[in-house]
C-alpha cells in the first residue's frame, strides 16, 4: 500500500475555511494575485501540485486574512 504524506503547498484546508457566501470571491481574488485564469491551473495551485515562490505565499496568506483564515490554518490538505 502507497505511503500518502501531506501536501504542505496545498491551501485546500484554509479554503475549506471560507464562508461559503464569500467562496467564489476569494477563488477570484486567489486567481488574481497569482495571475491565473484557467481552471485547471488553480485546481494545480489549490492541490499544492505547483508550488508557490514567497511572494505568491504571502499574497495567498492575506487574501485568507480578509475571510478570517489563520496563517497557520491556510496550508495544508
Amino acid at each position: 500500500m502507497a505511503n500518502k504524506t501531506k501536501n504542505i503547498h496545498s491551501f485546500k484546508k484554509g479554503y475549506g475555511m471560507i464562508p461559503y457566501r464569500d467562496i467564489r470571491k476569494a477563488r477570484e481574488e486567489i486567481k488574481e494575485v497569482l495571475g491565473i485564469s484557467s481552471r485547471s491551473q488553480w485546481y494545480q495551485r489549490l492541490s499544492g501540485k505547483i508550488i508557490p515562490n514567497v511572494e505568491e505565499k504571502q499574497n495567498i496568506e492575506l487574501v485568507f486574512a480578509k475571510y478570517k483564515v489563520k496563517k497557520t490554518d491556510v496550508w495544508g490538505e
